[in-house]
């Protein structure tokens, strides 16, 4: 399937968003690397894990316009490496980032069927995150969840939208929620810092783009 598909109409708009999300990504990667962090276990492990939700969201802005399904599944992914980045920075056990951050081997793959899943996690946040964070990661999940999981598995979305055809509406809002995580690892990147010209940049950027960026609340997605 290609951009110029009639399963996905319409591409100017998305175009366009499709660029200018790359451009927000870009100075989000770059944040990522102009500034020092701390080599700590919650804070390396939250590093990785915010790393590989960008590349997620790197992903999905090359496929979106030509592979919807596949960039589709993978904002849940991007989603889950996010959730996992907060809860290790704030939430993990020792014996949990031990785990977490082991070289890969049999043995450690094995370890690391013992960490928690995302349920876990956010109810751990609930306990012992920032004010507020679990709450907007379950309603991410919730609003996300279904449709994200039917096209993870190949499920009745995917196979619907591939006969039926993408709105252009539709895939706009994937990205932008996509823009969305990919924004709230700014936010974990102040909190691994502690530098006010990271919270200050993120202001500036969240007002530069919020074009691509959800309008009223992240993670409101059309329904089917």
């Amino acid at each position: 399937m290609t951009a110029d598909s009639p399963h996905v109409g319409p591409t100017e708009d998305l175009a366009q968003i499709i660029q200018r999300s790359g451009e927000l990504t870009a100075l989000i990667v770059s944040a990522w690397q102009s500034v020092e962090r701390p080599n700590d276990p919650p804070s390396h492990a939250a590093e990785g894990l915010c790393s590989l939700a960008i590349e997620h969201a790197v992903a999905i802005q090359s496929l979106l316009g030509a592979f919807p399904a596949s960039a589709i599944a993978l904002i849940r992914p991007q989603f889950e490496s996010l959730v996992r980045a907060v809860w290790a920075k704030h939430a993990a056990s020792p014996s949990d980032l031990d785990r977490l951050i082991a070289p890969l081997s049999a043995q450690s793959q094995q370890a690391a069927k013992k960490l928690p899943a995302v349920p876990e996690m956010l109810a751990r946040l609930e306990k012992r995150g920032p004010r507020g964070t679990a709450a907007l990661l379950a309603k991410a999940r919730s609003r996300l969840g279904d449709g994200l999981n039917s096209f993870v598995h190949g499920g009745i979305h995917p196979f619907a939208r591939n006969r039926d055809g993408y709105p252009i509406s539709l895939l706009i809002d994937m990205q932008k929620n996509s823009n969305a995580l990919s924004f709230l690892t700014l936010i974990v990147l102040v909190e691994i810092t502690l530098d006010p010209d990271v919270s200050d940049f993120m202001a500036t950027l969240h007002q530069e783009f919020d074009d691509v960026l959800p309008a009223l609340e992240p993670f409101d997605v059309p329904a089917p």
